[in-house]
């Protein structure tokens, strides 16, 4: 699935994942996005836009004692494209 995010906290060198909020969203909601690359790496900065393909990863945790379980839903990124940089010019407004 391709959904287009802003970044919306800063990556550091070390990090896995990237915080977003998706463009989509109403209710501008923060999401934590693993990536199987290195956001760092990539130059994903802060306030910018990126198109993420997303893969959903269902983990299933079991309460050893009770046997209840809790389902957990994590967002996996495995491609990210740049749409819109930070203080670039859009290309809807270049050579007007």
């Amino acid at each position: 699935m391709k959904l287009r995010a802003r970044i919306m906290e800063e990556v550091k060198s070390s990090d896995k994942s990237i915080i977003v909020e998706f463009e989509s969203d109403k209710e501008k909601q923060h999401f934590e996005v693993h990536c199987n690359f290195s956001p760092f790496y990539e130059k994903i900065e802060k306030w910018d836009i990126w198109d993420l393909v997303i893969k959903f990863k269902s983990e299933i945790f079991t309460e050893p004692k009770k046997g209840d379980k809790s389902y957990f839903t994590h967002l996996i990124c495995t491609k990210a494209h740049l749409y819109h940089k930070i203080g670039s010019i859009g290309k809807e407004y270049q050579n007007k």
